[in-house]
């Protein structure tokens, strides 16, 4: 079975290192330390100048690969339920993730979403049941249909903010989305399972202890 492509290969690891070359990790550069960090042989507390606050986002994002659920390449839209969605106990300075209502997206998502206990508001922009690769192939995400989806949310009136965060695959719609409305709007990463990385020390285990893969 051809299974669809997370774009866990587009995790920019690297960008989170220090990208000094200094050794004290062991190894003779970042590039094979992130080598390292991959297979398992040295972890992200090797670095000493890798924050203490990063080290379940790096865990996290490494081990995405056992984490994500799979699914075929789909051969037609499989559309979820639009609309927003509340992870943990969002507040008004809570971050706004936009996405499309694919439904596997959607499993996904959440699966990365469930490995943190900070709070983040989700809206699913109706795409017709595409993916947001196949949504930007195909026209059914937009910068209307965004703006259409978050004011008929209501969201941007419950934070203290006006930032929303698109996938990285959407950054063409970044200019004249910031342009049309406003809002100040930030391109996520292309994977979903660099999201630990990309929020940082905002990213809490679920609990004090933290959590192993």
């Amino acid at each position: 079975m051809l299974l669809a492509d997370a774009y866990i290969d587009r995790i920019d690891f690297l960008k989170y290192l220090p990208q000094t070359d200094c050794r004290e990790c062991g190894a003779r550069s970042c590039q094979e330390f992130l080598e390292d960090l991959k297979l398992g042989t040295k972890g992200p507390e090797d670095c000493p100048d890798i924050p203490e606050s990063l080290y379940y986002p790096f865990q996290v994002s490494l081990n995405a690969d056992k984490l994500l659920p799979k699914f075929p390449c789909l051969t037609a839209p499989r559309p979820g339920p639009a609309g927003l969605m509340e992870i943990n106990v969002t507040g008004d300075d809570s971050p706004v993730l936009i996405s499309g209502n694919n439904v596997h997206t959607q499993d996904v998502i959440t699966s990365i979403l469930g490995t943190t206990k900070s709070p983040f508001f989700v809206l699913f922009a109706d795409t017709r049941g595409d993916t947001v690769d196949m949504a930007m192939i195909l026209g059914s995400l937009t910068v209307e249909v965004i703006n259409r989806e978050v004011i008929r949310s209501g969201i941007l009136e419950r934070t203290a903010h006006q930032e929303i965060v698109i996938p990285g695959l959407a950054a063409a719609l970044c200019s004249q989305l910031r342009q049309s409305t406003g809002w100040n709007v930030t391109v996520g990463p292309i994977c979903v399972a660099e999201l630990p990385l990309f929020f940082g020390e905002r990213w809490l285990p679920p609990n004090l202890k933290g959590n192993t893969f």
